[in-house]
């Protein structure tokens, strides 16, 4: 368990909600800078030179600076001051601008109206329990090329807003599968820093404090990871399951620069190390299925491979993961932090999944489907006692009836006549 020094106290969250709601819609809020509204309708970034999205930006505040000016108090109001036109175009313009929730049962319900992928089937994450667990005798042990990387080259860690993404080379593969697999990158899905419930995959229900993915793309079919996302066999994602435990050295090498990507849109260079030292020590014992991306258009083109046995990062590694970046840009005056970034587990479809472990007898214990055998098993044993209990009663009961039929009744004799019988027989 978490130290409670280190979780006590509620986040200092300035925003009115976390980046784990946000949204990969969130261009309004790209480079805004000041939200003020200048004279005659123009914002303020709309002045600056160089500002990213000028145009549309200037519509925007074009628009709240008409409706400020289109308000007016009602006769009831009319002994309060009007708002400030220039204050209700700030208020509705930086509301205009806050990130459409995505993360959350509230956003992720709204995401097949535009992503219709994100609403049909094969779609990931999944709850693994022994229900749907499948043993497969031919899945091998994961093989790896080239994950030890010299320190010469060079990973960019960036921020996109809705993660922390580091670019892989492409010479890291996997080997062992149908397909020649290579990396393309790696991000991070965790939750906040008041609950251990950041992963995305669960097993028999349970949560883990975070989860790595490093993705790959089918070498063999395809040219890149753009042009294999949306394929058959396109992509395979190795999942590592993250709780918390010791130090954990290789993490560090990706966690100590989290302060230099803080803000969404700001990269650093990360030099390269042993992405192998990243995962579990057995790449033998694994879940595998056939799925989707966690994250919208959802596409159903993933073969997942989610490793077992968690790596452990300790409470203070956890914490830098859980508070040091946000979703919003550096200079936005309401940020809001980038915490619960991950999918709510999804429906399965009947579908298998497939495991390289004989089944855990614990796991097996606590599963639904074991927990039916054994009331079935009872209720059978407690029938079948209960039935050869009335066979040996109703057993006995006709045996002594045949007994009672075999006897022949005789009255008693009374002490007269057993003299006068006496008596004739001399």
């Amino acid at each position: 368990m978490r130290s409670g020094a280190i979780r006590r106290g509620k986040p200092e969250r300035q925003g009115s909600e976390g980046c784990g709601r946000w949204a990969r819609e969130s261009g309004p809020c790209r480079g805004e800078g000041d939200r003020g509204a200048a004279p005659g309708g123009r914002s303020s970034a709309d002045i600056t030179a160089g500002g990213r999205g000028r145009r549309r930006r200037a519509g925007r505040a074009r628009l709240a600076a008409r409706a400020a000016h289109r308000y007016q108090p009602r006769r009831q109001d009319a002994e309060m001051p009007a708002l400030p036109a220039a204050l209700l175009a700030l208020l509705l313009h930086a509301h205009l601008c806050r990130p459409a929730p995505l993360n959350g049962p509230d956003g992720e319900k709204g995401w097949p109206k535009k992503y219709p992928f994100c609403g049909g089937v094969f779609q990931s994450p999944i709850d693994f329990h022994n229900d749907i667990l499948q043993f497969d005798s031919t899945l091998l042990p994961v093989e790896l090329e080239g994950y030890n990387v010299s320190s010469d080259v060079k990973f960019l860690l960036t921020n996109n807003g809705h993660s922390v993404k580091m670019n892989l080379s492409s010479a890291m593969r996997i080997q062992s599968f149908s397909f020649r697999y290579s990396a393309a990158q790696l991000h991070l899905h965790w939750g906040n820093r008041n609950k251990q419930e950041g992963s995305e995959h669960t097993i028999s229900g349970r949560h883990f404090a975070a989860e790595l993915h490093i993705v790959h793309y089918n070498a063999d079919q395809y040219l890149d990871l753009k042009s294999a996302i949306d394929k058959p066999n396109g992509l395979a994602v190795l999942a590592i399951l993250m709780e918390e435990g010791d130090f954990n050295p290789s993490f560090e090498k990706i966690f100590s620069h989290f302060q230099r990507v803080k803000y969404k849109d700001q990269e650093t260079i990360v030099p390269g190390f042993n992405v192998r030292d990243l995962l579990p020590d057995r790449l033998d014992d694994y879940y595998r299925y056939e799925g989707s991306l966690t994250t919208p258009p959802c596409y159903p083109s993933v073969l997942w491979t989610v490793f077992r046995k968690p790596v452990e990062v300790s409470a203070q590694q956890l914490l830098a993961l859980e508070t040091t970046l946000y979703c919003t840009e550096s200079n936005d005056p309401a940020p809001l932090e980038m915490v619960d970034n991950f999918r709510r587990v999804q429906e399965f479809d009947e579908r298998m999944v497939s495991v390289s472990f004989q089944q855990d007898p614990a796991l097996v214990e606590r599963s639904p489907g074991f927990v039916l055998f054994v009331v079935l098993a009872s209720v059978l044993g407690i029938v079948s006692v209960t039935m050869a209990a009335f066979w040996l009663i109703r057993r006995k009961s006709l045996q002594r009836a045949k007994e009672e039929k075999g006897v022949i009744y005789k009255p008693a004799v009374t002490k007269e006549e057993e003299e006068e019988e006496n008596i004739s027989k001399a």
